[in-house]
């Protein structure tokens, strides 16, 4: 079986229109609920759409200078919410606003410093 990779130079992540420099890992994930309408006597379930919801996180290393890790850093601190763009390698681009609900970064013996962030989306994702 064949391998596909695919350059990391098409993808790109901003949160209030500035670019998350150091990016090593990210994942968008989209969620829809379910509600149970399976009446008495049914023997098959029965689920209708409920409400969707979304998140993201990632890992990068840490830049203290960087203006998108600085505004990540910002934004978890004032719990205010901005837009957050992922474009992926293919070109298609996530926009939503979002809550940052954490930030951390660490260091280790003989590794560089790297950081960490989660994102909870507060309204509806647009998918371009």
């Amino acid at each position: 079986m064949a391998v596909t990779t695919h350059p990391a130079s098409g993808a790109a992540l901003t949160f209030n229109s500035v670019a998350i420099g150091g990016i090593i890992d990210a994942t968008v994930t989209l969620t829809l609920e379910t509600t149970d309408v399976t009446e008495v006597g049914l023997l098959d379930r029965k689920y209708v759409a409920g409400i969707r919801a979304g998140s993201a996180s990632g890992n990068i290393f840490f830049d203290k200078a960087d203006t998108g890790q600085a505004a990540l850093r910002t934004a978890v601190k004032s719990g205010t919410a901005a837009v957050f763009l992922w474009t992926d390698y293919s070109g298609t681009s996530y926009s939503v606003s979002a809550l940052v609900t954490s930030f951390g970064h660490s260091i280790a013996v003989a590794d560089v410093v790297k950081a960490s962030f989660e994102l909870q989306f507060v309204g509806e994702v647009t998918i371009v």
